[in-house]
């Protein structure tokens, strides 16, 4: 019975042990296919750190950037400078979507070149409202191919519009496009009566680099003098009487308001000159606003007991020192305070806010309330200004019309085709980026040239942070799932091993019980 007993227990332990070991194997490959899937989305996230996308960049500043669409491109907008941006296939068709392709079928109803007309673009222009690509009533002010200064040969040679709407100068380049505008200043009549106050005349001066301009030259002083010039405006106040507390302050007021009407005629100015779009105009109304706040809440006032002259001296020098209000106190009958402030000082300090509220703490500009402590923009004769260009053309109707007799022209010299597909990004980005599509655009001898996508002046190929980040949340995520089963599969191979051994033990231990009771059988049969 002993014999049989060991012999039924080696029996079960040997099965058991190749059990344990089969399962062991089984870990083994199990922990193969991991350490693959690991490597696997090591992989794919390695792949994903290097996923591009293309954006339509069109000031290139890489801050305004907007992911590329067959509706950026084919839009007349700011974004596009109401120029079409054409995808074309390799022969030159124009790609056009449903709509676009309905409103192409009356220039030619196969895809087919054909001659531009007037007629012809009419219809065009027609079929673009009938497919609501724009509404009737653009339709019918694009359509007026005899009054619209706008090239009929758009898109095929000649000077192209000039649809930038800004050009960029030095302070020069500003000064000179402020020639034109005049501070209409001719209600301070200089040396004479101006506003009165309490019956009393006061007198003011307007000081060229020192020199007092008279009423007709006061008539012609424009923005562009403040910029080149010294331009110091003082206010003195009425003679015979010791003007002093309640009735100086009154007069410091209406200082305070008429600087704020010469202000007023500067930013008019300059937002005609500089403000090229809601976001410039926002920033000068802005400097508007600090300008007129640290000139009224600066004042510096010199030792009182001067005389007329000395306290007018005083208030002048006072103003050229502080981007505020100079005053000079004077004591005495017939001795009257004069108020003064720097014009110039005043333009500097309001274009170099225009800047800070544009371009914040990266500006290197900066305002004190102490001249000698500031950084003027205007003091920088590299800094480039963005003005308004005059000479381009900023009417809508007439950059409208130009942008879809481009479109024409272009349909009608190279033919179209159809695809359905062409608005979904994804599919336009993957057909420019493998060479099925290309762009077609004008360039600046007035004729379209195609070309790949990074060939073209505002689509720029960008890393795809939203891609690399959705593929790092994954790889994290299935990185941790594989990981707790690396760490699942490690302890069963630990808790086999550790049986295994225990096996193999009790087998050795069992294998010599059955060796030892046979070798006994044996020996009592001798």
């Amino acid at each position: 019975m002993g014999l049989a007993a060991s012999q039924a227990r080696f029996l079960a332990i040997t099965s058991r042990k190749a059990y344990c070991e089969f399962q062991s194997m089984q870990i083994a490959q199990e922990k193969l296919s991991v350490t693959r899937d690991l490597s696997k989305i090591s992989e794919d996230y390695q792949n994903a750190l290097n996923t591009t996308k293309l954006v339509w960049d069109y000031d290139g500043t890489g801050e305004n950037a907007y992911n590329l669409s067959y509706g950026v491109l084919m839009t007349p907008t700011t974004l596009n400078n109401y120029n079409p941006y054409l995808i074309t296939t390799r022969t030159g068709s124009v790609v056009l979507n449903s709509q676009l392709a309905a409103a192409a079928s009356v220039i030619s109803s196969t895809g087919a070149a054909t001659t531009a007309t007037e007629e012809g673009y009419k219809k065009f222009v027609e079929a673009l409202a009938a497919n609501g690509v724009i509404p009737e009533s653009t339709a019918k002010d694009i359509s007026d191919t005899d009054t619209l200064p706008y090239s009929k040969d758009a898109g095929y040679g000649g000077t192209p519009l000039n649809k930038n709407g800004a050009t960029a100068s030095n302070i020069v380049g500003l000064a000179h496009a402020s020639e034109d505008y005049n501070l209409n200043l001719s209600e301070l009549k200089v040396n004479n009566t101006g506003w009165n106050v309490s019956g009393q005349d006061e007198k003011q001066e307007i000081r060229v680099n020192g020199t007092t301009l008279n009423n007709e030259e006061l008539s012609e002083l424009s923005v562009s003098d403040l910029l080149t010039d010294t331009v110091i405006y003082t206010y003195t106040l009425p003679d015979n009487d010791d003007w002093t507390g309640d009735k100086r302050d009154q007069l410091l007021t209406q200082f305070e308001t008429n600087i704020s009407s010469i202000l007023s005629s500067i930013h008019t100015a300059f937002t005609s000159i500089l403000g090229t779009d809601l976001v410039a105009q926002s920033a000068l109304n802005r400097a508007q606003q600090l300008t007129q706040s640290i000139f009224f809440d600066n004042i510096k006032t010199s030792d009182s007991g001067r005389s007329t002259s000395g306290a007018k001296n005083d208030a002048i020098n006072n103003a050229n020192t502080i981007n505020g209000i100079g005053h000079g106190d004077a004591r005495g009958v017939n001795h009257n305070d004069t108020f003064a402030i720097n014009l110039s000082n005043l333009v500097s300090t309001y274009l170099t806010y225009f800047e800070l509220v544009l371009n914040g703490y990266d500006s290197p500009y900066n305002v004190s309330t102490q001249v000698s402590s500031s950084n003027f923009i205007t003091d920088d004769p590299y800094y480039n200004y963005v003005m308004k260009d005059s000479d381009s053309v900023d009417n809508v109707t007439v950059m409208q019309a130009d942008f879809y007799m481009q479109l024409y022209n272009n349909i009608c010299a190279n033919g179209w085709t159809r695809n359905d597909n062409i608005e979904d990004d994804n599919y336009l980005e993957n057909a420019l980026k493998n060479g099925t599509y290309f762009i077609t655009s004008l360039n600046g001898d007035g004729y379209f040239y195609q070309g790949r996508y990074n060939e073209a002046d505002c689509i720029v190929e960008v890393k795809d942070e939203d891609a690399i980040a959705q593929a790092e949340a994954e790889f994290t995520s299935k990185k941790a799932q594989l990981t707790y089963k690396e760490d699942k599969l490690d302890l069963d191979m630990k808790n086999l091993d550790t049986e295994i051994s225990s096996l193999t033990t009790e087998y050795d231990s069992v294998k010599n019980l059955i060796s030892k009771n046979v070798e006994k059988v044996f020996t009592m049969f001798q």
